[in-house]
């Protein structure tokens, strides 16, 4: 806008508002002209001049009209008429620290954990015991770096190949394999666990793993580590966190492309060329502890490249090489003697199976099938999966129908559920091809349980491959019904699907799946993800990246030895102690009884959650609408009268229990103590460790009720019933774990086909009214059960390998036909 527009602007509205008396207390003034004298002073009468500005108030407000000239004019705020700052404007924190302090865990979105473990520095640092020196950043990264040396670290170098008559350089980071693994082979904690071998025999075995991974979730940043773990740990060491497991060894180089050159197979194998020289670089420090000896690895390999290269054509060199599918390059595998890369190429569940079999081939036709029923069958698998109860460690998508998952670890959460939030979709009326691939899939889900078992025995093995073999056989059945179905043109001639029938050969051969899982590997790309983008300003990304890597991995370093420290102080004390203790309390010793108080540590079950003390007609109250409390109070009298003697335990005084439900004349109403949480460790029947299953009574657990199932130890069977109230209850002198259970033992009749072809075993609940009174001592562990209609669930096996053999037991215990 012009200075004129706005002198036409200031002069209209002075014409126009103050030809309206009533708004204005003073006379409408004439329009200016340039020759009029003006005044400066917004609060005398104002007179316009070219180029002023008016500023009219609202009538209420009393404010006179203001001129102001175009040079000196500028918006101003209201005058403040709130009263003087608090003197503690943090309040409700004590102080304006403690504010900052939590403003920075609320900013850097730190958990309960890390929150808590800041605040005990803080008060570290007002105690002052310990020496605080750092006064900003720069400090720390010099700590850091004198730190590093603990470790071996990354080293940077420059890789020249030659293309197209010019040489092309790259920058490539790695860290010294040999110097890592003797970083290993010297730590006193972790040498231990090194597998020992027979006198003259103690190969060090390495697993290398190299993929590319987005580091912005747009996929502009990428970054392409290679990974490392030592094969001669424990595997739960070597897949696990911390010292003796994953540790990045290299960034490889992303060749973007080139347009120039792009789709010629020359650049094809220039970008090959580019990777094994990386590698060769990563490796080279293996390669030179090697003792010269017989070539045992790749030999077809390495001869047919050396034929190819004496052809003349580049056709015929193409074909030679096709048939093993190598490329016209130096691999730099040759140079690792004694080793075989083809022959220890394994079956990874990881891509091959849940992101790949399963992601890419059989979740991909079902969504097909789905589809081809319309609209309503595709809301109602989402339905299904948003119902579908919750439990520990299996993730919980909403909505699945047409969404581009990319995770592996989600996909495979996914297929544990599909048979459960399909089986009523996919019918045989509705869709018999349909129905057919879910019977596919289901298999598919039975090989992929038995791969991953942490233990094999032989049994197990015929089992899995009898898995292999239905699978198959009903896939070639399968794939013959649906060769004439135009619409679909699936083409199930690929690798993975091929490469399931050699699984058990190599498990035969290197053992559990686990060893060899890539999924360890996978999950050490989240961290760099999030170092890229918070706390590398996206600029020469690499060095940043394993910088932080490398000081994560000292840092693990450094906190053991305080470990250490701090245990051998402890240690130190503890004798000390015992020396001075001389007195031994009989008192102390666990009463010789079966029922163990609750707070014994030899319990297989834990109680947590505790609620405040009720009265009995207070939860008989609070669950008036539920017949499993009614007559509460009754019906546990009757069971503790029962139990306490079958447990060879002796009534109080005698006489038998009676608990009372409201305050007598002469006596207190007897209370008892509600739970909500349930921890229960259990023995796998798959590696006969221990594991631990953690269990919701909550009617509130996230703002929804939560109510978890357990298999029950009876004393004809197993059962299955779902948690309604966990309670610790006084008996005499003594408290008792006991939990209300509602059974789902009620007969389920013949089986049906459809359970019989799924393999689903299928139980049913008896009436609300006649739940039971156990103690928690009978549950075995936790069970996932699906509601399919009315009274009738499913008990989920596909949620780890001890379910999948608790529920194959029930299946033999109630003569069902098992077909593997």
């Amino acid at each position: 806008m012009s200075r004129l527009e706005i002198c036409y602007l200031a002069m209209s509205s002075a014409v126009n508002s103050e030809s309206d008396g009533q708004r204005l207390n003073h006379p409408a003034l004439p329009i200016p002209n340039s020759t009029r004298t003006k005044t400066n002073h917004p609060l005398l009468k104002p007179e316009l001049a070219l180029d002023d500005i008016k500023v009219e108030y609202h009538p209420s407000s009393g404010i006179e009209v203001k001129v102001y000239p175009f040079h000196s004019f500028q918006r101003r705020p209201a005058v403040s008429l709130e009263a003087p700052p608090s003197a503690e404007p943090w309040c409700p924190f004590q102080s304006h620290l403690e504010f900052e302090v939590t403003e920075l865990a609320l900013e850097v979105s730190l958990n309960n954990q890390k929150t808590d473990w800041l605040i005990k520095l803080c008060h570290c640092c007002i105690v002052g015991k310990e020496k605080f020196t750092f006064k900003n950043h720069k400090d720390i990264h010099i700590k850091w770096e004198a730190a590093s040396v603990r470790i071996t670290k990354f080293m940077k170098e420059v890789i020249s190949v030659p293309y197209d008559g010019k040489m092309w350089d790259f920058d490539l980071h790695y860290r010294d394999l040999w110097g890592l693994a003797s970083d290993l082979l010297g730590d006193p904690h972790i040498f231990p666990h090194f597998s020992q071998l027979p006198p003259g025999g103690k190969p060090l075995a390495f697993i290398l793993y190299a993929d590319k991974t987005r580091l912005s979730s747009f996929g502009t940043a990428k970054g392409y580590p290679v990974i490392t773990h030592l094969a001669n740990l424990p595997t739960n060491i070597r897949n696990g966190r911390g010292i003796g497991s994953g540790y990045v060894v290299g960034w490889l180089l992303i060749i973007p492309e080139d347009k120039d050159y792009a789709g010629k197979p020359s650049w094809v194998n220039f970008k090959n060329m580019i990777w094994h020289e990386s590698f060769r670089r990563i490796t080279a420090s293996l390669a030179l502890k090697l003792k010269m000896g017989q070539w045992f690895a790749s030999d077809d390999s390495r001869t047919a490249v050396m034929a190819a290269r004496t052809k003349d054509t580049l056709e015929e060199k193409e074909e030679i090489l096709k048939v093993l599918g190598l490329r016209d390059i130096e691999n730099a595998l040759w140079a690792i003697r004694y080793s075989d890369v083809h022959r220890l190429l394994s079956h990874d569940r990881c891509h091959y199976n849940h992101g790949g079999l399963w992601s890419r081939h059989y979740w991909v036709e079902l969504q097909k099938r789905i589809v081809r029923l319309g609209r309503a069958k595709v809301a109602q698998v989402d339905k299904s999966y948003q119902a579908f109860p919750r439990w520990r460690d299996l993730r919980h998508p909403n909505q699945v129908m047409g969404v581009p998952f990319a995770d592996s670890a989600m996909h495979k959460d996914i297929s544990k559920m599909i048979i459960y939030a399909m089986h009523n979709i996919l019918t045989e009326d509705e869709s018999l091809l349909g129905y057919f691939l879910l019977q596919c899939v289901r298999l598919y889900l039975e090989v992929d349980i038995y791969a991953a078992f942490e233990v094999h025995t032989t049994d197990t093995i015929n089992e899995e491959r009898s898995a292999v073999q239905a699978l198959t056989a009903l896939m070639k059945q399968y794939i013959t019904k649906t060769e004439d179905d135009d619409e679909l043109d699936k083409d199930w001639s690929f690798p993975k699907l091929h490469m399931i029938t050699h699984l058990f050969d190599d498990i035969e051969a290197k053992g559990a799946s686990r060893n060899y899982n890539t999924k360890p590997n996978k999950q050490m790309h989240g961290p760099l993800k999030d170092w890229y983008q918070n706390q590398t300003n996206f600029k020469n990304i690499a060095e940043q990246i394993l910088r932080i890597d490398h000081w994560v991995h000292v840092a693990d370093d450094i906190h053991r030895h305080i470990s250490d420290f701090d245990d051998y102080i402890s240690s130190t004390l503890q004798s000390q102690d015992d020396d001075n203790d001389d007195n031994d309390d009989e008192d102390t010793q666990l009463p010789m009884n079966d029922f163990l108080p609750l707070n014994d540590g030899s319990l297989h079950v834990k109680l947590r959650s505790r609620q405040a003390l009720q009265t009995f007609s207070l939860i008989e109250d609070t669950h008036g609408n539920d017949d499993a409390f009614t007559n509460f109070h009754i019906r546990l009298n009757s069971f503790l009268n029962v139990f306490l003697p079958a447990c060879n335990i002796p009534l109080p005084d005698g006489w038998r229990i009676h608990l009372k439900s409201t305050v007598a004349a002469d006596s207190d109403a007897n209370e008892i103590t509600e739970y909500r949480f349930l921890r229960v460790n259990f023995e796998s029947l798959v590696d006969w460790q221990q594991h631990m299953d953690y269990l919701q009574c909550n009617p509130s657990f996230h703002n929804a009720p939560c109510f978890d199932c357990v298999f029950i130890q009876t004393n004809e069977k197993v059962i299955v019933g779902r948690l309604l109230f966990l309670f610790e209850c006084p008996v005499g002198k003594d408290l008792f774990p006991l939990v209300l259970i509602h059974p789902f033992d009620a007969p389920t009749g013949t089986q049906l086909q459809k359970d019989k072809q799924l393999n689903l075993f299928r139980v049913r609940a008896r009436p609300q009214a006649q739940a039971e009174f156990f103690s928690i001592r009978s549950i075995l562990r936790g069970a996932l059960l699906v509601h399919d209609t009315g009274l009738n669930y499913f008990v989920v096996d596909t949620v780890d390998t001890d379910m999948f053999l608790c529920v194959k037991e029930m299946h033999l215990q109630a003569g069902h036909v098992v077909r593997i």
